[in-house]
C-alpha cells in the first residue's frame, strides 16, 4: 500500500492490523499515520515494528498512543523515538514503559521527561536506569518521583545524582530510601541534602550515610539527623 491508500484507511480499519502487516511496512509508510489511527491499533500489532519505522512516525501521531501499546514495542523501537516523540506521549502512556525500554533510551533522551511523566512509570522500571541516564534529568523532573520509584534506584545512580536533584526529592520519597542508596552518597553530594529531607530519616538510615558525607555538611543538617542507636 501507498501513503495515499495508507492515509485512506480509517481508524477502525486499522483495528484489524497484525503485527507482521505492521512490520512489514516501508519505514516512509508510517507518515500515513496520525495519533487516531495509531491510537486505533490493537496493542500486540506495536511488537512488529522496527527502529527505522518507529523514527518515520509524526511526533504528533505518537500522542495517540496508550500504555498497551507502548508496552507492546520492542526495547530498540522504543528506544528510536526523537525527543519531540517522547515528549508528546501522554503520563497516561508511559505507564506502560518496561524496564527494558526505558533502560534501553539513550542517556540525552531522558531530557524529554517531566515530573509528570516520571511518576506515571510503573515503580519496577527504575530498577533499570543508569548513571548517565539520571544525571540528564531535569531536577524538576526528580521530584515527580515517588517513594515507590525512588527505592528502586539502585546504589550507584543514587550516587551520581546532581546537587538540584538531590534537593528536589520530596521528604516523604527521600525518608523510603534503603540504607545502601544512602550509603553510596558521596562527600560532593553532602550539602545538597535538605533539612526537612534529613529529618525524615529514620536512625537507621542516618547510620548508612558515610563520615566522608557527614563531615560536609553543616551544623544545621548534622543537627537534623536523628541520633543514631549506640
Amino acid at each position: 500500500m501507498g501513503t495515499q491508500q495508507l492515509q485512506n484507511l480509517s481508524p477502525a480499519a486499522l483495528g484489524g492490523i497484525t503485527s507482521n502487516q505492521l512490520g512489514a511496512l516501508p519505514p516512509t509508510a508510517m507518515k500515513a499515520f496520525d495519533a487516531k489511527d495509531l491510537g486505533a491499533m490493537p496493542p500486540q500489532a506495536f511488537a512488529g515494528m522496527e527502529a527505522a519505522q518507529v523514527k518515520n512516525l509524526d511526533p504528533k501521531a505518537v500522542a495517540g498512543m496508550g500504555a498497551q501499546q507502548i508496552n507492546q514495542l520492542p526495547p530498540d523501537a522504543f528506544k528510536a523515538m526523537g525527543t519531540q516523540q517522547l515528549q508528546n506521549l501522554s503520563p497516561a502512556a508511559l505507564g506502560g514503559i518496561t524496564s527494558n525500554q526505558l533502560g534501553a533510551l539513550p542517556p540525552t533522551a531522558m531530557k524529554a521527561f517531566d515530573a509528570k511523566d516520571l511518576g506515571a512509570m510503573p515503580s519496577a522500571v527504575f530498577s533499570a536506569m543508569a548513571p548517565n541516564q539520571m544525571t540528564n534529568l531535569a531536577a524538576s523532573a526528580v521530584a515527580g518521583m515517588k517513594p515507590d520509584q525512588l527505592v528502586q534506584l539502585p546504589s550507584q545512580v543514587v550516587g551520581s545524582m546532581k546537587p538540584d536533584q538531590l534537593k528536589a526529592i520530596k521528604p516523604e520519597a527521600f525518608a523510603g530510601m534503603k540504607p545502601e542508596q544512602l550509603g553510596a552518597l558521596k562527600p560532593s553530594q553532602g550539602r545538597s541534602l535538605t533539612v526537612t529531607q534529613l529529618q525524615a530519616l529514620s536512625p537507621e538510615q542516618a547510620a548508612a550515610i558515610p563520615q566522608a558525607v557527614l563531615d560536609r555538611m553543616t551544623a544545621a543538617q548534622k543537627n537534623a539527623l536523628p541520633k543514631v542507636n549506640p
